[in-house]
């Protein structure tokens, strides 16, 4: 009986280890599966390249930025041409382009703005040219010009940027920066300049989130500068934070971001040294006034700063510059110039008041508009 009983005992035991064993293995083999599942969707975010959500998904989340955007230039710089917001500064109007150019009347249409050219402003000439353009850039804040997009022969690209642009300075028509020493070489350019190549591209590239002009066309257009042309396509930051409460930080996405890197990315649209002829830096034309990182970086505050200013040290970049009052402009130098710090640079005038008017004073330049002098000096007539 010991010894039956010992035989089944152990082969009651044998048996119970391989079930054991084999559920083990049942187990194991699940675990290795979402394991392997796992690591094949981690993989898998890590090499998918992001793509644009867009500014509303955006907004899901960061709600006070969102709505400081919306009322941002930032938010309003590229626009189809028959928008009502732009037919109602250029329909039915005339507008004075000068000698040779004639006169331009504007008339809206279904595949953006027809500017018939006469030249006299008699409606009644029987000599008219006509070009229709797509697009116009601009929030309206300081101006909108009008573009037309073409294709060579060759195929390649060209852009048509118009002579004549509406001016909020003083509501009405103007000659488009850059025009008033521009002589047309051939016949289309009684209606602007024409551009070619990358700086094609860049005037699309600052005015847009995503585009590319191929041909006569806008390829992937996402209008406006919005949240990911500073930040980056957000989709990979919106699948962490919708997985997490507490996702990695995203600045503009990059992992080494700091001051310089700012100021490139500004720069690239608002101008860097690099981006105007030399000469005219030298010079510091009234046209620089409009490039405010090229006089911010020949200013001391930014060169002996040790690379602690940049543009946000003073501007938010997702509201317009009005958001703020001219004395928190004065409370941010105040900041950076106290008079019970040794280290300090400190005004002999005022160390309270005047900084921007002294320092930074609001200039005019082509047709009326206004920018504040970036290049933060002591200047020559103070």
């Amino acid at each position: 009986m010991t010894a039956r009983f010992l035989f089944f005992a152990v082969v009651t035991l044998v048996i119970g280890t391989l079930a054991v064993s084999m559920f083990d293995d049942h187990d194991r083999s699940d675990l290795h599966r979402d394991r392997a599942s796992q690591s094949a969707e981690r993989v898998t975010a890590a090499t998918v390249e992001p793509t644009f959500v867009g500014k509303a998904v955006c907004g899901e989340c960061h709600q006070d930025n969102f709505q400081l955007h919306q009322n941002s230039g930032h938010a309003q710089t590229f626009h189809a041409a028959n928008q009502d917001n732009i037919v109602q500064h250029f329909a039915g109007k005339t507008a004075d382009a000068g000698t040779p150019h004639g006169f331009y009347t504007y008339v809206s249409g279904p595949d953006g703005l027809q500017v018939f050219r006469r030249r006299t402003a008699d409606a009644s000439d029987g000599d008219v040219d006509d070009e229709t353009f797509q697009y116009a850039l601009g929030s309206g804040q300081n101006a909108i010009t009008l573009i037309n997009l073409d294709s060579k022969t060759d195929g390649d690209p060209v852009l048509l940027e118009h002579r004549v642009s509406w001016f909020r300075s003083h509501g009405g028509f103007g000659l488009t920066p850059g025009h008033l020493h521009h002589v047309p070489e051939e016949k289309r350019e009684l209606f602007g300049e024409l551009f070619e190549g990358r700086p094609l591209q860049q005037c699309v590239w600052c005015h847009t989130t995503s585009g590319e002009v191929i041909g006569d066309e806008v390829k992937d257009l996402i209008a406006n500068v919005n949240c990911e042309k500073c930040h980056g396509p957000g989709s990979e930051h919106v699948r962490q934070a919708r997985q997490s409460d507490t996702p990695p930080p995203y600045s503009v996405g990059k992992a080494d971001w700091d001051f310089e890197s700012e100021l490139q990315l500004c720069g690239n649209c608002h101008r860097l040294p690099r981006h105007v002829d030399p000469k005219d830096i030298r010079d510091y034309i009234p046209m620089m006034l409009r490039f405010q990182p090229i006089g911010l970086v020949r200013s001391a505050c930014y060169l002996e700063s040790e690379g602690q200013m940049m543009c946000s040290t003073c501007h938010d970049p997702h509201a317009h510059f009005t958001s703020k009052t001219q004395q928190q402009y004065i409370d941010d130098c105040v900041g950076c110039h106290q008079p019970d710090n040794d280290h300090h640079t400190v005004c002999s005038v005022s160390t309270s008041e005047g900084c921007i008017d002294c320092h930074m004073p609001a200039m005019k330049v082509e047709q009326g508009m206004v920018f504040h002098d970036h290049w933060i000096r002591v200047r020559p007539e103070n």
